[in-house]
């Protein structure tokens, strides 16, 4: 049995004679910092399926938010456990019947179920689609497709990943391993006689941490540019997630918000009391999970997509965070955009 601590609030703990390697601690990026740390590699399966290693359970954080920032982004990690190790894909070598494991308090076990769920699928049957404002037949034709990539039949979260609720007396969660909670956010593993502590509570001096290094680099405040801010997806190390700046008149606006985009903004010395407003073009992770963050905002941003976008978006963030999709929406300025129309949006046309 062994630890590793992966980054600020993310360890690794291993115990390969019980198959079990467990991520512990979920933050943004989480997945970034185990490919950089060299715990997620390639591995060749043999007849030319190269696929990836990595964790099998999360461990997830006691608590939902540390220094103003989300502490359970499983998302990512389940996904990275079901396509890229293959544990889900018909006939790969590592789909052996055995599930992504999810551990923690019920509260936030369940919280992070519906989260993925949302994630994975976003608006999940015609009706909520044709709510949305969608017409019969395009409804149809993007359900078609969501199937396909669905491998035929949209499955809920507890039929893809296994869970198990710890309290304070030791739970077995697979193979002889046992977790108990010690204090909150402290907990103890134990196989055969051995025991280890995670701690994942952030110090008073510690904030989560991005995998990659950005330095400073000011931006001009030009009448109308577009500055990308990342041009990566959720599994480059280097590079924040795909995502873009507007500025127009001296107004700042995002094109979406991924992970880290607090720290993007600094690096380009945008505080997000500045920010005018969001354009947002869907609810994967890695254009989503960063929109925790604009709530810290002395005003309400403006929120611009499209009424489908923005639906399935309140349906996930309202799943993260634990809170009433119509109470979300009053932290921000909601302006739906009209689909394959130019839409003004402050003197900008939009499409």
């Amino acid at each position: 049995m062994n630890k590793i601590k992966v980054s600020t609030g993310i360890y690794w703990v291993e115990i390969p004679e019980a198959n079990l390697f467990i991520l512990c601690g979920c933050p943004a990026d989480s997945v970034k910092h185990l490919i950089k740390k060299g715990l997620i590699t390639y591995e060749d399966k043999g007849l030319g399926i190269i696929c990836e290693t990595g964790p099998n359970a999360i461990l997830l954080s006691d608590i939902p938010m540390q220094k103003e920032s989300i502490s359970n982004l499983a998302e990512f990690p389940v996904l990275q456990m079901l396509y890229r190790q293959g544990m889900i894909l018909p006939n790969h070598p590592n789909n052996i019947g055995i599930k992504p494991l999810l551990i923690g308090n019920e509260n936030e076990v369940n919280a992070q179920i519906e989260y993925i769920y949302c994630g994975n699928y976003g608006l999940s049957s015609i009706d909520e689609i044709k709510m949305s404002g969608i017409l019969e037949n395009q409804a149809q034709e993007m359900m078609r497709l969501k199937l396909k990539f669905a491998f035929d039949k949209i499955k809920r979260t507890q039929e893809l990943i296994e869970t198990r609720i710890i309290g304070n007396e030791p739970v077995e969660i697979r193979n002889g391993v046992f977790i108990q909670r010690k204090d909150l956010n402290l907990f103890e593993i134990i196989y055969k006689g051995n025991r280890i502590q995670v701690d994942l509570n952030l110090a008073q001096d510690e904030e989560y941490e991005a995998p990659y290094h950005l330095g400073y680099h000011e931006i001009t405040r030009e009448y109308f540019s577009v500055i990308h801010t990342g041009e990566g997806d959720g599994w480059d190390i280097n590079r924040p997630c795909m995502a873009s700046i507007i500025t127009f008149q001296g107004r700042i606006y995002l094109i979406d918000a991924g992970p880290n985009i607090i720290h993007s903004l600094q690096a380009l010395g945008i505080g997000v009391n500045e920010i005018e407003g969001i354009f947002h073009t869907h609810a994967h992770d890695d254009h989503f999970n960063g929109l925790t963050a604009l709530l810290r905002s002395d005003h309400r941003i403006k929120y611009y997509s499209t009424k489908l976008v923005r639906v399935s978006v309140m349906k996930k963030l309202a799943a993260l965070t634990s809170m009433d999709e119509v109470l979300l929406e009053k932290y921000f300025e909601v302006h739906d955009l009209d689909i394959d129309e130019w839409n003004n949006v402050d003197g900008i046309e939009v499409k």
